[in-house]
C-alpha cells in the first residue's frame, strides 16, 4: 500500500525550491551564479540582456559615419620662380616642335605669338635693368670704364700714362730678361729683341738677354750664354723668347710672358705684376 507523504516533507521541499529561484546559486569558490550572472549565453541565458557597456559600443560603431572613398582634393602649391620659367620654357618648346614637325597655319602663329610674348617680357626686363643703373652707379661699369668711343679714347690715354709710369719705376728696381735662341729655331726670337731695344731707348729699361744656346743676336752682342742660370730660376724649359722681371738684390725673378709680346702687352703686365694686387684687377 503506497504511503503519503508526510505535509510537512511536501511543504519543506517546495519552500526549499522557492528559495532557489528567489536567491543566487553560489559556486565552490564563494562567487554568485545563475542566469545572467556568470557571463553564460547557452540554455536559458540566451535571453539576457547584454551589458550596458556593450550596448554603447554597438550603437557608437552604428552611428558613426562610413569613412569617405575620395581623397580630400589637396590646395595646389604655389610655384617658384624658377619653375615657373622651366615650364614656360617646356610651353615653348612644344609649342615650337609642334609648328616644325606639323607646320599649320594654327600652330605656326600659336608659337609666333608665344616669341612675341617672350619678347615683351624680355624688353620690360632691358628696360628696368637700364633704369636701376640710372640710379646705382655703383653697378654701373660706365663709372670704371667708359662706353662710349669718346670716353673709351680718354681711359685708353690715361691706361697708357699710369702703364708707362709703372714700366718706369719698374726700370729703376728691376731688371728685364730676355731668353732667346738661335733665330733658325726661333722665328720670333728676333722681332721680340727689336720691341724690347726700342722700349729700352724710350724708357732706359736694362735687359738681360740670356742665350739659350749660346747663339748670337746682333742687337745684343753681349748676351749671355747660359750655363745653368736658367735651370736654377726654373726657367730651363720655358717657350722662347721669354720675358721676366728680375729683382737684382733678392734674385727673385717674375715671369710675364713667352712668345711674341708687343709693347703694348708688356707694358700692361708691368703695369699689373708691379701695381695691381691679385683680385683687384677687375
Amino acid at each position: 500500500m503506497r504511503s503519503r507523504a508526510s505535509p510537512t516533507i511536501t511543504a519543506v521541499f517546495l519552500g526549499s525550491l522557492a528559495s532557489l529561484v528567489a536567491a543566487p546559486a553560489w559556486a565552490r569558490d564563494d562567487l554568485p551564479q545563475g542566469y545572467c550572472r556568470d557571463g553564460i549565453r547557452a540554455g536559458w541565458n540566451f535571453y539576457c540582456d547584454p551589458p550596458p557597456q556593450e550596448v554603447d559600443e554597438q550603437a557608437q560603431r552604428a552611428a558613426a559615419p562610413a569613412p569617405s572613398s575620395s581623397p580630400v582634393p589637396e590646395t595646389p602649391r604655389e610655384l617658384s620662380y624658377t619653375e615657373q620659367i622651366e615650364q614656360f620654357r617646356r610651353e615653348m618648346d612644344e609649342l615650337k616642335y609642334r609648328a616644325v614637325l606639323d607646320p599649320t597655319p594654327e600652330n605656326v602663329q600659336a608659337y609666333m605669338a608665344a616669341q612675341q610674348d617672350m619678347g615683351r617680357m624680355a624688353t620690360a626686363f632691358t628696360d628696368q635693368w637700364q633704369r636701376v643703373l640710372f640710379r646705382t652707379p655703383s653697378l654701373d661699369i660706365n663709372t670704371r670704364f667708359p662706353m662710349s668711343q669718346m670716353g673709351g679714347a680718354v681711359y685708353q690715354d690715361q691706361i697708357r700714362v699710369a702703364r708707362e709710369n709703372s714700366l718706369r719705376d719698374a726700370a729703376a728696381n728691376l731688371g728685364f730678361m730676355v731668353i732667346v735662341e738661335d733665330a733658325a729655331r726661333c722665328g720670333l726670337c728676333t722681332p721680340q729683341l727689336e720691341v724690347v731695344a726700342r722700349m729700352q731707348a724710350n724708357f732706359g729699361i736694362e735687359v738681360i738677354v740670356i742665350s739659350a744656346d749660346g747663339a748670337f743676336h746682333p742687337l745684343f752682342p753681349n748676351a749671355q750664354v747660359d750655363t745653368g742660370q736658367l735651370r736654377a730660376l726654373g726657367l730651363a724649359d720655358s717657350p722662347r723668347p721669354t720675358i721676366a722681371l728680375v729683382e737684382p738684390r733678392s734674385g727673385l725673378v717674375e715671369p710675364i710672358g713667352s712668345g711674341l709680346l708687343t709693347e703694348d702687352v708688356i707694358l700692361e703686365r708691368v703695369h699689373v705684376v708691379t701695381q695691381i694686387p691679385a683680385g683687384e684687377r677687375y
